[in-house]
């Protein structure tokens, strides 16, 4: 049966989405780049040949992109989940010495990540078609605000938020469909 066929059938629209961030309203949110997978690879070479072997798996960044709300205080929550990572403005050598960045400290402070593509019905959650990626270990890598600001534009202002992650976890939804192996929810 072809995908026009039915009036059921809908494909995953890139606008329908939320992105969970602890603390960040998601209203504030304007996009998000899904999470890529890409395995290097290894070489071997004989004579006139060369020949590929799948080597390591590494996950690439994901970024999104906010609004800077005036009422939610939207600069000074993301600089709080920076520093709550470990870093501190070195005024002195004491401060300077005293304060590093950690993976453990970054990763609590930040929180939870959850880019949740909707689906079918008015909440995006009928009929088990939303998906939902986990980010699992995720810490803030850069935070650029507005580069550019002009009295002849009347855009809000943006914060664009850069993360690594180790890996993700992938959900299909509520029919208790078993996780694709791999990528199950992370312990």
């Amino acid at each position: 049966m072809s995908f026009w066929s039915t009036s059921t059938s809908e494909p995953r629209r890139n606008f329908k989405f939320i992105l969970r961030v602890t603390d960040i309203p998601v209203w504030v949110v304007k996009n998000v780049n899904l999470p890529k997978i890409s395995v290097k690879e290894g070489t071997h070479k004989f004579l006139n040949h060369t020949f590929y072997f799948p080597g390591t798996v590494e996950y690439n960044t994901v970024s999104f992109t906010i609004i800077d709300s005036i009422s939610d205080d939207i600069s000074a929550r993301l600089l709080e989940r920076f520093v709550g990572g470990g870093y501190q403005t070195p005024t002195d050598g004491n401060a300077a010495e005293s304060t590093l960045i950690t993976k453990g400290d970054s990763v609590e402070s930040l929180g939870s990540i959850k880019i949740e593509h909707l689906g079918n019905g008015r909440d995006g959650h009928e009929g088990n078609s939303h998906i939902s990626f986990s980010l699992q270990n995720a810490w803030i890598q850069d935070v650029e605000f507005s580069q550019a600001l002009g009295y002849d534009s009347e855009d809000p202002s943006e914060i664009k938020v850069q993360l690594r992650y180790d890996f993700f976890s992938f959900d299909r939804g509520d029919a208790g469909e078993a996780p694709i192996g791999g990528f199950g929810t992370a312990r």
